[in-house]
């Protein structure tokens, strides 16, 4: 046994360094990892162009990958392999190989899906960007991978950028799911999306909020994250507000949002095709709050409600603002949607268009009210920012009032997709 003192200071501090460096290693590749489509087949396109990433061998002996498909094919899908080390590898289906950025091959080396195994030459980072986009980086480059169309007429993927601008984001879906179409006059490009075509609600893009808290605004249910509030039913997000007890609560229902997964700035169209609930008491909404809640909390941040209903008046959706004026106190501004047949009876799409100068709301593509944040008017700065989405149904509260003998349980919100297009 040593006779060497336990307590040695400089030994302490040396180890500490070494067990924080690495747990700071462990956790970069974790979260490079959790932000990859680990094990998926995936489509890529390209943020500046919207075309679709391929693979085609038929471009001649040397095929570089490009961003230049309108639809996808075999030579557009990809395999999203985790090679370890927060590292993963993109396998082409089209060749059956690995796409590398090797720089060997020439001063000007593209990538290409030519490898049969993965070195380190096939492995990238993956990183998720606010807005649904994301960025790829060769592992022995150290740089990003672009698709700039100015390198010339014929301007292959290169792993030579040492920023992230547009040309250096991309956006992926899953193939199997038809990349959506119908873009909103204007917003050409869609930055993400949640079709609702996979088994369970991917928690990766969604969190839930829980509990019976009453939200400040004296709600009765308790929001939970079981199946049978919230779940995947016929390729449809479902939200079931249900009349049971449940943490000293006689109502049970969900709401979740994408905060901390996705969010999205000026310049944007948000989307959602929904059929809403209804009846006394039942409150139906699609919204967006400001992403820096947690630090300058409610109003400052900002509330944009692209759709809130009375259930007992499913005639009219509103549409609303919520902002801190120059006193900090609560202000708000919107209008209101008024159908001649219940918005309850079939889907209806609910948007807005966000730009530096005015936020626009829109039922089925009919817009009914504008309002102006041009410069940050009336202390209107906040809806610059970047906001997060959030889906619910509550059960009573001071807008709508509590349930009645009228009101039938269950009631559900059904909602098709939910995307978010970019200009």
């Amino acid at each position: 046994m040593s006779n060497a003192p336990i307590h040695n200071k400089h030994c302490w501090m040396s180890t500490l360094k070494i067990l924080l460096s690495a747990l700071s290693t462990l956790m970069m590749a974790m979260t490079a990892l959790s932000a990859a489509p680990v094990g998926q087949t995936i489509w890529l396109k390209s943020a500046a162009t919207g075309l679709f990433v391929s693979a085609d061998q038929n471009r001649g002996a040397f095929a570089p990958l490009v961003a230049d498909r309108t639809a996808v094919n075999g030579w557009e899908q990809f395999q999203v392999v985790d090679v370890g080390g927060g590292f993963i590898a993109l396998r082409s289906l089209g060749t059956g190989s690995f796409v590398s950025a090797d720089q060997n091959r020439g001063a000007f080396a593209p990538l290409v899906a030519d490898r049969a195994t993965a070195g380190t030459w096939e492995h990238f980072s993956w990183t998720d960007l606010a807005g649904g986009t994301f960025t790829l980086t060769g592992r022995v480059t150290g740089r990003f991978v672009s698709a700039d169309l100015n390198r010339g007429a014929f301007a292959p993927l290169v792993s030579d950028r040492t920023t992230a601008g547009t040309w250096e984001m991309f956006t992926w879906g899953q193939v199997g799911t038809t990349p959506p179409t119908g873009a909103p006059p204007g917003f050409p490009r869609l930055l993400w999306s949640d079709e609702f075509n996979g088994p369970t609600i991917n928690t990766a893009d969604w969190n839930f909020d829980l509990g019976n808290s009453g939200f400040g605004n004296n709600e009765l249910q308790n929001y939970t994250n079981r199946s049978v509030n919230a779940r995947i039913e016929n390729g449809m997000l479902v939200i079931e507000a249900r009349q049971e007890n449940l943490g000293g609560s006689s109502y049970t229902s969900a709401r979740m949002n994408t905060g901390g997964h996705q969010a999205f700035g000026v310049n944007t169209w948000v989307e959602a095709r929904i059929q809403v609930p209804q009846g006394q008491g039942i409150w139906p909404a699609f919204w967006m709050l400001g992403a820096n809640i947690g630090t300058v909390s409610w109003p400052a941040c900002g509330e944009i409600d692209i759709m809130e209903m009375r259930g007992q008046n499913p005639f009219v959706n509103l549409g609303t603002i919520h902002w801190a004026d120059a006193n900090n106190v609560h202000a708000s501004y919107g209008g209101s949607f008024n159908s001649s047949a219940s918005l309850a009876a079939g889907f209806h799409t609910f948007a807005i268009s966000r730009t530096t100068t005015s936020i626009k709301w829109y039922v089925d593509g009919v817009q009914y009210v504008e309002a102006n944040i041009a410069g940050g008017i009336n202390s209107t700065s906040e809806f610059q920012g970047q906001f997060f989405i959030i889906l619910n149904v509550a059960v009573g509260g001071n807008f709508v009032g509590s349930p009645n003998a009228s009101t039938v349980f269950p009631q559900r919100m059904r909602v098709d997709y939910v995307r978010v297009w970019g200009q």
